[in-house]
């Protein structure tokens, strides 16, 4: 088997991770403030990857820190967004917004990379864009609730993270510089929480759901999910990587149904079936489908 299918498979198992720990994290921010609660998160991930590791922090230089804090910032900043909008908005709504990473992520790099865009990722975001509106209505609003926007610009910062990660990872060790991205992000919250909460505010309450979050988020939806997505991306291009995330809306609407009695709204199904529609067209080869069809007749 190809290595790429392997890491396929893999990134679509993190996206599970990710999925089930939007109602978790959700459950967690009940008790923690969000900031607190991304600042263990990233220790341990980053503490976990060192230990299982070890022997690649030899090969941390000033390189490696050089491209690993680079990357590292948009990655703060996409879950530092993402984790302060589902104080406001569904973990349902949270993840299918998120999933606009599988589109945003050609449309940056037309912008970044000076890369043209195929007309059939215009028709995507149109599609795209009227599931978010869907979405939104579910708010009862006329238009994004709060929660909604924090996420999308998670979203876009997500995305430039991914490129990112495609830019880099070949010109240093992909786990030291991952190890590297876990401990800017850690850090980077530890000044944000002391700046703006207090040093009373490093210390977690002994709550279950709170330290539950941490660690299933931590050491799975952290450690494990950008350790292979890192990897992955030496063998899969950003496209087909941002394909795998259509998976995590699924395992999110699922997970908050059972694990939280989160309500499934028709909004939600709707606008979510809109989105992972226009996913499915944005990655869709009809160029190739039609050739195959030709020859067929």
């Amino acid at each position: 088997m190809k290595k790429s299918r392997i890491y396929l498979a893999l990134l679509v198992m993190g996206t599970a991770f990710w999925g089930i720990s939007f109602p978790l994290v959700k459950d967690g921010l009940n008790v923690v403030h969000p900031y607190s609660f991304l600042l263990y998160r990233f220790i341990l991930a980053a503490l976990v990857l060192s230990i299982l590791f070890f022997n690649q922090l030899k090969r941390i230089n000033l390189q490696t820190v050089k491209y690993g804090m680079l990357v590292g910032v948009p990655l703060f900043v996409a879950i530092l967004l993402q984790t302060i909008g589902l104080q406001y908005t569904s973990s349902s709504n949270a993840s299918f917004i998120s999933g606009m990473d599988v589109m945003l992520i050609p449309i940056l790099k037309m912008f970044i990379f000076k890369k043209s865009v195929k007309p059939q990722i215009w028709i995507a975001c149109s599609i795209a864009l009227a599931g978010l509106y869907i979405i939104a209505m579910n708010s009862g609003s006329n238009g994004f609730n709060q929660g909604d926007l924090y996420v999308l610009a998670g979203a876009v910062a997500f995305g430039c993270y991914v490129l990112l990660v495609g830019k880099y990872n070949t010109k240093a060790d992909t786990i030291s510089m991952v190890i590297v991205q876990l401990y800017t992000c850690a850090v980077a919250y530890a000044v944000l929480v002391i700046s703006t909460l207090g040093t009373e505010q490093l210390i977690l309450p002994a709550d279950t759901s709170v330290w539950k979050a941490v660690l299933f988020t931590g050491i799975l939806a952290t450690a494990y999910m950008y350790g292979i997505q890192n990897v992955s991306q030496k063998f899969i291009e950003e496209e087909k990587v941002a394909l795998t995330y259509l998976c995590e809306p699924i395992f999110a609407v699922i997970a908050a149904y059972f694990l939280i009695q989160e309500s499934i709204t028709v909004y939600t199904v709707i606008g979510g079936l809109c989105i992972l529609s226009a996913m499915f067209i944005s990655e869709y080869n009809f160029k190739k489908r039609l050739r195959v069809k030709n020859v067929h007749e």
